[in-house]
């Protein structure tokens, strides 16, 4: 943001140092106010989202998994929860290096925002975990169908450092509210179904 103060005066009036020094003061003082919200603007981002992908992080998550809980009690309506783990992305980072493994995650964060409706939630828990919350869904086909769609953004890969790259991902699912009513039962089945799977892929 960048500001400005224009003073407009009548034609032939003059200013006086009296008059100087005030302009000069309020000037100082709004870009004071102006810089102390930009930092609060960028203290308050740094918080709720992650740096590396701009998704939202753990806090602001479980923030907005809160807020949809509510949302769908209070309108009798089904939700979902996906917590997805990447398989085998620690052999990325030990093959190709950290950026490549960042750049891995960006491909993924922006693979995964494109799968949902924009009133869906996508967040970063931190390493190479993320989770979807998919409010006002008619049953777990609904899931199930994001589910595959994620699965086929991923399989279409990226290519990092002249490497084409698919992923694979562990998925757990979790139904509100057949699956739990709050927060941590959801994330409990939706880790727990989310390790099944990986536990079923492991050689």
């Amino acid at each position: 943001m960048i500001g400005a103060l224009i003073l407009k005066a009548r034609r032939g009036a003059g200013y006086s140092d009296k008059d100087r020094e005030l302009l000069h003061f309020v000037s100082a003082q709004v870009a004071t106010a102006i810089e102390r919200g930009q930092l609060k603007a960028n203290l308050l981002r740094a918080a709720q989202y992650d740096e590396l992908t701009s998704l939202p992080n753990r806090r602001l998550f479980l923030d907005r998994l809160h807020t949809a809980l509510a949302r769908s009690a209070r309108r009798n309506r089904r939700m979902a929860l996906l917590f997805i783990d990447i398989d085998d992305f620690k052999r990325v980072n030990d093959t190709l290096g950290h950026a490549a493994g960042d750049s891995l995650l960006q491909f993924i964060a922006g693979s995964l925002e494109r799968s949902v409706r924009k009133a869906d939630t996508v967040a970063r828990l931190g390493g190479d975990e993320f989770v979807i919350i998919l409010e006002a869904i008619h049953g777990p086909q609904d899931a199930e169908a994001i589910t595959e769609k994620v699965r086929s953004a991923l399989r279409e890969g990226t290519v990092i450092n002249g490497q084409t790259l698919s992923i694979q991902a562990s998925i757990g699912t979790a139904i509100y509210p057949d699956d739990g009513r709050d927060a941590e039962s959801l994330l409990k089945h939706a880790d727990g179904g989310m390790y099944r799977e990986k536990s079923r892929t492991l050689p």
